[in-house]
């Protein structure tokens, strides 16, 4: 049976092999040079080794390269050119460290282009088979608006020809029942009843069917609770959405820390970026413009500009589209690398924002936003970010519903740890140019449906 979420064995089976093949690489780097090694070389190796295990285990697992369960090849380039990257940088910091200068600088670099290349191989060839291997019918019920944002990932969910159909939610019981043991997958919309999605949850495990279910946001109460009883009683406490004052404490002093080094650290690249502006049409180099923070305080935050002055005289308050005629040139650089977020991080050392949080909206889209969703208020329990667990899990484009659940997880699950993976995991929406597009223009759908019948997707 297809499972989307690979268990603990499987990934810890990946990331065994995943270690062997960089051990290997490291004895192919050394049979390569080994005219010119001398046991001191080898000395070195042995003594840094636990310490390359560790740090590949660790870039390994933030960019989850042991969960890969979609193909997908500039995906893996991309999470894997990254890994390996840093593995090389910690492990050439560690050698230091260690005072281990007879481990070659030659043998490192060798190894690692062999991992990457093996790595890339191994991962391609993984993914590859359990796509081929995953065959079957996916069932989607719910509304058409919602499978009509799910649809591409839906046609490419078992394999690149997965076979899909949308069922309406409103179709009854006992037709919806009787058509689950046609698929394998069945996927709940987040709109459906609560007893017909219980009962229809219930009879495709008793089918022994595969089930996902769409949350919606006031599913997240009940995420990462305590468990407890009163006498002969099982309770859930269901903590509010906010943080500790220790886990304020910590996380604003990592943000005064890391933002310090990151501006020290990218002062140049913003130099380039300012002059890179002034010269372009002569106008203000940065853009402050009022977005709601913490406890809905409104405070000014700051970008460098990538749009046109006046931008907004003639359109009002609109959000940015793909091929949008307001941005400049060196703004369409600056948006595409995240450039222009960088004069946040003195926002951070402000104190308005910090490096890891929800996004803050301007006031005009959260009244908006609020009225679709009593949820959204949460979502300013905290600090907002210059990233977050919706920017690295979504896209630009992703709706404000979605990116909420993403948001509201991150703030029900907050540590030191998950804030060091979306920092991470940032680096990849920075070099993925589907990340950082517009809203798209909108386009006529590619599938069209029949009056009474299920909507069918073949990719």
């Amino acid at each position: 049976m297809p499972n989307m979420i690979p268990n603990r064995t499987t990934r810890g089976l990946t990331m065994l092999v995943d270690l062997i093949i960089i051990v290997l690489s490291y004895g192919l780097a050394f049979l390569i040079f080994n005219d010119q090694m001398t046991p001191k070389n080898y000395d070195a190796f042995g003594s840094i080794i636990p310490w390359i295990l560790l740090i590949s285990v660790l870039f390994l697992g933030i960019y989850e390269l042991d969960r890969l369960v979609q193909y997908d090849m500039w995906d893996i380039i991309r999470k894997l050119a990254i890994a390996v990257t840093f593995i090389l940088l910690l492990t050439m910091t560690v050698s230091f460290f260690f005072r281990e200068f007879a481990m070659p600088r030659s043998v490192l670099l060798s190894a690692h282009v062999i991992a990457f290349i093996a790595l890339f191989m191994w991962k391609s060839a993984y993914t590859k088979y359990s796509q081929l291997s995953r065959k079957g019918k996916v069932m989607f019920i719910g509304t058409e608006k919602e499978f009509d944002e799910m649809e591409d990932s839906l046609a490419s969910f078992l394999s690149k020809s997965s076979y899909v159909r949308w069922y309406d939610k409103r179709e009854s019981l006992a037709q919806l029942r009787s058509k689950i043991n046609q698929y394998n997958v069945v996927f709940l919309g987040s709109n459906l009843d609560e007893d017909k999605k219980d009962r229809l949850m219930f009879h495709a495990m008793k089918k022994k069917k595969l089930v996902y279910v769409v949350p919606q946001v006031n599913d997240m109460l009940l995420m990462n609770t305590s468990v407890t009883t009163m006498d002969d009683t099982m309770v859930m406490q269901v903590k509010p959405f906010t943080l500790t004052l220790t886990q304020l404490l910590i996380k604003r002093a990592v943000d005064l820390v890391a933002s310090a080094l990151m501006v020290i650290a990218t002062l140049p690249v913003m130099v380039i970026a300012a002059i890179g502006i002034k010269l372009e049409d002569g106008g203000p180099i940065f853009f402050r413009q009022e977005r709601i923070g913490k406890n809905h305080q409104p405070f000014h935050i700051l970008k460098f500009r990538s749009m046109v002055m006046d931008a907004e005289s003639k359109t009002g308050p609109v959000l940015a589209q793909t091929n949008d005629d307001r941005i400049t040139k060196i703004g369409k650089f600056i948006r595409k690398t995240r450039i222009d977020e960088l004069p946040q991080l003195l926002n951070v050392l402000k104190g308005d924002m910090s490096l890891i949080g929800p996004r803050p909206e301007r006031d005009f889209f959260v009244e908006q936003f609020q009225r679709e969703n009593k949820w959204f208020n949460y979502r300013h329990a905290i600090k907002p970010g210059i990233t977050g667990y919706a920017q690295v899990m979504g896209k630009y484009t992703t709706n404000a519903d979605k990116k909420l659940k993403f948001d509201l997880h991150y703030i029900r699950n907050y540590s030191i740890w998950l804030d060091c993976t979306i920092l991470m995991q940032t680096i990849l929406v920075v070099i993925n140019k589907a990340k950082s597009e517009g809203e798209p223009v909108k386009k006529t759908k590619r599938y069209k449906q029949s009056s009474g019948a299920p909507k069918q997707v073949r990719s």
